[in-house]
C-alpha cells in the first residue's frame, strides 16, 4: 500500500474538519427537525387552548355579571319545588293581607323532548280586589319560576275571590359539563334576555334544601 503524500494529508487535514461539520449538520437536521416540527405544532395548539379559553372567560364573566351565582338554581331547581311554590305563595299571600285556602298540586309532568317539568298548584285566594290584584301580579316576580296558567275572579259584596292555577318548573343538572378547551358560543339575544328577567326574580321568600341545593359533587363533571 503506497503511503500517503505529504500533500494528501495537508488535503485531508483541512477537508476533515469539514467533513465532521457536515455530518453534526446532517445529525442535528435529522434530529432537531422533527422536535422543531412538533414544537411548533405545541405552540400552535396551546395558541388555540389560550383562545378558546380567553373567549369561554370573556362569556362566562358577561353571564356571571347578569346573574347571581345561584339565581338560576332557585328559579329553575333540580327536583320538584311544590312544596317551596306552596310556601312562597302563603308568605306573599300575608304579604299582600290576601287569604289562600283549598291548596292542590297536581303529579310532577315531565317534558316530552327535554329534561323540563312542571307542577301545576291550584287554590283560592280571597281579600279586597286591590290586594288580590297585587298579590297575583306579584306571583311571578319571586324564585321559583311561577306562572299564572288561569285565573277567574268573583265578587261578593266587595270581597273577591279568586280560583287560580299557577304552574312551576324544575329540571334536573347535567350530569356532565363541556371540557375546558371545548369551545363555547355566545348567548343568543333571546337567552340573555332570559337570564336578564330571571336576575330579577326576588331571591326564594323560603329555601327548601332539598330543593335549592346543587347535590352531590360529581367526581368526573367532564366525562373524561
Amino acid at each position: 500500500m503506497d503511503k500517503i503524500s505529504e500533500n494528501d494529508k495537508r488535503i485531508l487535514k483541512s477537508v476533515a474538519p469539514l467533513v465532521i461539520i457536515a455530518v453534526l449538520f446532517f445529525v442535528v437536521i435529522k434530529v432537531a427537525l422533527p422536535q422543531l416540527s412538533s414544537l411548533k405544532s405545541q405552540i400552535t395548539g396551546a395558541k388555540k387552548v389560550k383562545s378558546v379559553l380567553t373567549e369561554k372567560i370573556k362569556i362566562l364573566s358577561s353571564v356571571s355579571a347578569m346573574i347571581g351565582d345561584n339565581s338560576a338554581i332557585y328559579a329553575l331547581p333540580k327536583s320538584n319545588p311544590a312544596l317551596q311554590a306552596v310556601s312562597n305563595l302563603n308568605l306573599l299571600a300575608s304579604t299582600n293581607s290576601v287569604s289562600v285556602s283549598d291548596i292542590r298540586s297536581s303529579i310532577a309532568n315531565s317534558g316530552a323532548v327535554s329534561n323540563l317539568s312542571s307542577v301545576t298548584i291550584s287554590f283560592s285566594a280571597t281579600g279586597i280586589r286591590e290586594q288580590l290584584i297585587a298579590f297575583i301580579k306579584s306571583i311571578d316576580t319571586v324564585s321559583p319560576i311561577m306562572i299564572v296558567d288561569k285565573v277567574d275572579i268573583t265578587d261578593n259584596q266587595g270581597i273577591n275571590t279568586a280560583s287560580l292555577t299557577i304552574k312551576t318548573y324544575f329540571a334536573s343538572l347535567p350530569e356532565k359539563i363541556p371540557t375546558i378547551t371545548e369551545a363555547v358560543t355566545d348567548l343568543t339575544p333571546g337567552e340573555k334576555a332570559l337570564l336578564s328577567q330571571i336576575s330579577k326574580l326576588s331571591p326564594p321568600l323560603f329555601i327548601d334544601a332539598s330543593v335549592g341545593g346543587v347535590g352531590p359533587t360529581n367526581p368526573n363533571p367532564f366525562g373524561q
